[in-house]
């Protein structure tokens, strides 16, 4: 008899086991995947930052140099200023790692640089007392179309270079001034003109719809030009007798930090 029960429990046991084999097993738990970000779309944000400005000008204060006996003034039109705008573009993700894109943007600025020099005799070496030349030039706007092309150091950083097509609207000013013979001469026009421009920078996607940038852009501005004003002084000179100003090309060097909204 307690053979037989050692038998029965013997069997269940074994009936037991191979019901739990037959039972399925629990699946492991499956993590989830973050997905990978995705640059292709399109932006629109705005920036700040500084501008620095160099250019050179030249004031021949009268043409009859023989009579009044005074050198050409000359200087450097160099000025740092505030920068400001907005932009907008689209981006392209080619591959896992490369990003091409076209940006449009357009900032204002007052950046005017100026300098004022009395005139400098040439046959007594000396300043003539009363005379000043002065002249000024710089960009109220800048605006720009350019490419875009970079590679993803990270997932979320891009690092870019970008080049393309400028434009500014540019105000000049100059003017030539004897007190002692009631000489004034004076010109201010504004002008628009193009240039190129390059630069590059580092853009984070800090969120899904969010990018954060921070760039460097040279610009190169065509603001070659020259001027004549007549007096307008009441001395004895007649209004046909003037001066000539000159203005030369224009780099501008921009720094500016910008956020973006991309859609």
């Amino acid at each position: 008899m307690r053979s037989f029960t050692l038998g029965i429990v013997g069997a269940v046991c074994m009936a037991s086991v191979a019901s739990a084999a037959d039972l399925p097993r629990k699946a492991a738990p499956i993590m989830p995947v973050a997905p990978v970000y995705s640059w292709t779309g399109f932006y629109i944000g705005g920036d700040i930052g500084a501008v620095w400005t160099r250019a050179d000008a030249r004031t021949d204060p009268l043409p009859n140099v023989p009579f009044f006996g005074i050198f050409p003034n000359s200087g450097g039109l160099n000025e740092t200023a505030f920068v400001g705008g907005v932009h907008a573009g689209y981006n392209w993700q080619l591959s896992p790692s490369w990003v091409v894109g076209v940006e449009a943007d357009w900032s204002w600025t007052d950046a005017k640089g100026s300098f004022a020099q009395p005139w400098v005799s040439i046959l007594a070496p000396g300043v003539r007392p009363g005379t000043v030349a002065s002249m000024s030039m710089g960009p109220d706007w800048l605006a720009t179309v350019r490419g875009r092309i970079g590679y993803l150091i990270q997932p979320n950083a891009l690092l870019y270079f970008t080049g393309g097509a400028a434009w500014a609207d540019v105000d000049y000013s100059a003017s030539a001034t004897n007190e002692t013979s009631s000489y004034a001469a004076s010109t201010s026009f504004s002008k628009t003109v193009s240039g190129y421009v390059l630069g590059g920078g580092l853009e984070w996607a800090l969120w899904s719809n969010w990018l954060l940038r921070t760039e460097y852009l040279f610009y190169r501005l065509n603001t070659s030009n020259v001027a004549t004003a007549f007096n307008t002084g009441p001395g004895a000179f007649p209004p046909p007798l003037g001066s000539g100003f000159s203005w030369s090309d224009t780099d501008i060097h921009t720094v500016r930090v910008g956020a973006s909204y991309k859609f």
